[in-house]
């Protein structure tokens, strides 16, 4: 039996009105962003949502007798798709081609894997938060995501920049940073970043924006971007009520001014994809003024 090698090399692409922004994470951890696609890279690139945890939330290892497990970090959990650079003369119990679910804070063993080949068995991945779910469109009662009275710049199908699968029903509201931000549902906070600093209009800098991501009960989640530096009060891991404050408002990442960005997402197996919803009735729309929520600190 030949040595299992698994390179942890992960290659992900993101989509921009700009054009194509990929990000490339080595065997090493080092992140680099560009808008060339290496045909080098041993794994095709996938579309996933530019805010989402760090790649190292979710790690793959082997013991020395070929076991394979995959660990969850996240206060959430992720469904994990592992690449392979061959697939024939490998020996599993399992299809290791499916969507793998790992819940939260867990490591979970996956299979016995045993490679008898030539060459060099290499594994990678690819992970999204929550689990698969067929929700077409959110009907509960979310309320507005933030306090104030605030116009809608862009809405559902947005031509700037709201026409990808993880975006195309998110609505864009203009705002002062500095502008309370609540929750729009109850839930458990999954994953947030808070320590980004600064705006351009460089779609690679779309990694930079400052999020927060809540997971429902239902498995949909709500996404909270562009948000101040240093601002969130909330924490992963946190249960949350729908009004409570989360954080402040801000111009963080690729952003063009300041604004909120608010989209209900689901996990289609593969990637985040987002949702059609509606806030207590009122279906987003360019231009329209909504009145939101008085705010609320738990």
């Amino acid at each position: 039996m030949r040595a299992l090698v698994m390179m942890v090399s992960l290659l992900c692409v993101v989509s921009a009105h700009a054009g194509s922004v990929y990000k490339y994470v080595d065997a090493n951890g080092i992140v680099s962003y560009t808008d060339q696609y290496d045909r080098a890279q041993p794994f095709n690139p996938i579309e996933i949502d530019v805010w989402e945890p760090d790649q190292d939330a979710v790690q793959l290892r082997y013991t020395k007798n070929g076991n394979l497990y995959l660990h969850n970090s996240l206060y959430g959990p992720v469904t994990v798709t592992l690449k392979m650079n061959r697939q024939d003369n490998l020996i599993a119990h399992r299809n290791l081609l499916q969507p793998i679910v790992v819940p939260a804070r867990t490591e979970l063993f996956v299979d016995q894997v045993h490679y008898l080949g030539l060459g060099t068995l290499e594994f990678g991945f690819h992970f999204s938060v929550g689990t698969p779910s067929d929700i077409q469109e959110d009907h509960s009662l979310l309320r507005p995501p933030f306090s104030g009275s605030f116009q809608i710049s862009q809405a559902f199908n947005g031509g700037y920049s709201h026409n990808l699968p993880g975006n195309r029903y998110a609505m864009d509201i203009s705002m002062p940073v500095g502008t309370p931000v609540l929750a729009a549902k109850s839930g458990t906070v999954l994953d947030m970043r808070d320590s980004f600093d600064g705006h351009s209009t460089d779609p690679a800098e779309r990694a930079r924006t400052n999020y927060i991501r809540i997971l429902h009960g239902d498995g949909t989640m709500t996404l909270y971007a562009h948000l101040k530096t240093h601002s969130g009060i909330v924490h992963p891991g946190q249960h949350v009520n729908a009004g409570q404050l989360l954080a402040l408002s801000g111009n963080t990442g690729y952003s063009t001014g300041p604004h909120l960005h608010f989209a209900v997402q689901r996990n289609d197996g593969a990637r985040l994809v987002s949702i059609p919803f509606n806030l207590q009735g009122i279906v987003p729309q360019k231009g329209l003024w909504l009145a939101g929520q008085s705010a609320q600190l738990n």
